[in-house]
């Protein structure tokens, strides 16, 4: 991703944003707009990982991770493993993985399965290793 793709991305979002009702303010409507935020923040931390900002995106992504939205765990995770944005750490990695996989992320689920197999940054458990490569595989 360019970043002059990365900014018309974010600029899609604050549009996404302008689009939405703003008259009503029942429950449901600040509840729609809380994840729309949300989903705007995640997008926005995805923009600027595509543009190699690693330490901002890391930023972004621990900010949402500590809020509780999965997809941050999940890109923390990443990039904790990888070593970008931050001091590469298995254990840290395992760490977001096995918290977003509690959450119900399918895609954590098979990484903590893949961790507890291989004994990547938590002790080797075959049976740990099992039980999450079945959650992984499950129909949500």
């Amino acid at each position: 991703m360019t970043p002059r793709h990365a900014t018309s991305l974010i600029a899609m979002a604050a549009g996404f944003m302008m689009l939405l009702p703003q008259a009503a303010h029942s429950d449901d409507s600040d509840q729609q707009l809380g994840v729309a935020r949300e989903m705007v923040r995640v997008l926005e931390a995805y923009a600027v990982y595509k543009m190699g900002q690693y330490d901002l995106a890391f930023e972004r992504y621990q900010a949402l991770a500590e809020a509780g939205n999965h997809q941050g765990m999940y890109n923390l995770a990443n990039m904790y493993a990888a070593g970008l944005g931050v001091e590469q750490s298995d254990s840290e990695a395992f760490r977001w993985y096995l918290k977003a996989a509690e959450a119900g992320n399918r895609l954590s689920m098979a990484e903590v399965a893949r961790a507890y197999a291989d004994g990547t940054g938590v002790e080797a458990n075959p049976i740990q290793a099992h039980y999450w490569q079945v959650m992984a595989a499950e129909d949500p």
